[in-house]
């Protein structure tokens, strides 16, 4: 038990937080909870980071973005209680795919309504104010029915306005390395155009199966998305749409002013954009089956 919760059983564990399913004790309906364990990694700063989760999520309420009900602390630890969504990170199925066909059929089959769910979850997030600053392929939930949900509000912010945009106050420097924008390496404040870099490496990891960048050490890495041109997703795939590519070139621009405006614009772009010459096969009859037997064997 934590608290009036039940935990049955544990969907994953990272370093600091664990991920249960759980009921309360008087309720038949299940729930997830982000659980911190009262141990070495439980601090003051540690159920800060889940309380301000917990802040971000309450704001939230979007078909492709999870639900955050409440947060909580007991004897066992601190919780934030949300919506079970008993699926793969879009990550997991892309690196399964590589191995499995049938799984990249599927995959590139849904890429539009894929990539159309995840820009209107982002969307509602910064028509709410804020900035969630690690968009990456592991922060989105994916079912076998095409249904999304952006995860983690850990290090989301409010864009930075006012007096700290006109002095150029410097934000702390968080993201994952292969996906964050260089004015977020910089520290240039908080904007959500650096949401839309990120998001475009994403779409170049879904589209072609490989980062635009990629280095030895987080160093060399974070340098080649300050300075280095990114590959045109046609070099990977000629099917392509010339077009749609361009766009995405321009999502990964350099400067914030010379990438798309807002994720409205982007939603609108893959909404009405062909993103490849052909559009793609749908899996083969069984292959369906297949697929979904391979995935739950990840």
């Amino acid at each position: 038990m934590v608290g009036e919760y039940r935990l049955f059983y544990l969907i994953r564990a990272g370093a600091t937080f664990e991920i249960w399913a759980v009921r309360h004790r008087s309720e038949t309906d299940a729930y997830a909870i982000k659980l911190l364990k009262k141990g070495s990694k439980y601090s003051r700063t540690t159920v800060a980071e889940l309380k301000h989760e917990y802040n971000v999520g309450k704001a939230l309420e979007h078909p492709a973005v999870i639900q955050t009900y409440d947060f909580g602390v007991a004897k066992e630890g601190a919780w934030l209680r949300m919506e079970l969504f008993k699926e793969l990170n879009i990550k997991q199925q892309l690196v399964a795919s590589k191995q499995t066909p049938a799984l990249k059929t599927k995959l590139t089959y849904r890429m539009k309504e894929i990539l159309t769910k995840c820009a209107a979850g982002i969307a509602h997030m910064h028509d709410k104010g804020w900035v969630h600053r690690d968009i990456k392929p592991d922060n989105f939930l994916l079912s076998d029915a095409t249904e999304v949900k952006l995860i983690d509000f850990t290090i989301a912010s409010k864009p930075t306005g006012g007096l700290a945009k006109l002095l150029g106050g410097k934000a702390k420097i968080q993201g994952t390395y292969s996906y964050m924008a260089p004015d977020q390496i910089r520290g240039q404040g908080v904007d959500p155009r650096d949401d839309i870099y990120s998001f475009g490496c994403m779409v170049h990891e879904l589209m072609c199966g490989a980062l635009p960048f990629t280095a030895n050490s987080p160093n060399e890495l974070m340098q080649k998305h300050i300075k280095s041109k990114p590959p045109s997703l046609v070099v990977a795939d000629k099917n392509i749409n010339p077009d749609f590519a361009a766009y995405v070139q321009k999502m990964l621009a350099k400067d914030r002013n010379d990438r798309p405006a807002n994720m409205k614009e982007v939603l609108m772009k893959i909404k009405t954009d062909r993103l490849f010459y052909q559009t793609p096969d749908p899996p083969a009859e069984g292959a369906e089956a297949q697929a979904a037997e391979e995935e739950d064997q990840v």
